[in-house]
């Protein structure tokens, strides 16, 4: 069982990057504290950073991977540069390859973090079988002891 599964056990499971290490950890404090099964870092634009994107990817199954606003050119206050677009081009491909399930969330800023995961995700907490509405399994219905009427 690695941390994040028992960490919050039934928040998302998110992992998340920017460019500056700086964010990366308050970033992390507060998805946590909100409830999400989060790991935070920074990414740099190279081999080593493609590396560790790919090794933090192949550590567990993420709900998805929430990029950062310098890297997906969403921070309204840092334009995109022919760079930074090749960059956020090579991850969303390091994604794809690595993690094809998991969906992808754009963060403009550091305090966008939780509200882009909420609009993507839904609430921080991840949905259980308790939420689910019941499903009757036997009886004397007209379901044949499924509890799904063929009608529905």
């Amino acid at each position: 069982m690695t941390p994040l599964e028992h960490d919050q056990p039934e928040g998302w499971r998110v992992l998340g990057f920017g460019k500056h290490p700086e964010n990366a950890a308050a970033v992390q404090k507060r998805l946590r504290n909100a409830g999400l099964r989060a790991r935070n870092f920074a990414l740099t634009d190279d081999q080593g950073g493609d590396d560790q994107l790919i090794r933090e990817l192949a550590g567990a199954t993420y709900d998805a991977i929430a990029i950062g606003g310098f890297i997906n050119g969403q921070d309204p206050a840092i334009p995109p540069t022919e760079k930074t677009t090749q960059w956020f081009n090579r991850v969303l491909n390091l994604i794809h390859a690595n993690a094809p399930d998991a969906k992808i969330i754009l963060v403009r800023t550091p305090q966008d973090a939780l509200p882009a995961i909420e609009r993507v995700l839904g609430s921080a907490r991840r949905p259980t079988a308790s939420d689910l509405p019941a499903v009757r399994s036997s009886g004397s219905d007209d379901t044949g002891g499924t509890g799904f009427s063929p009608t529905t």
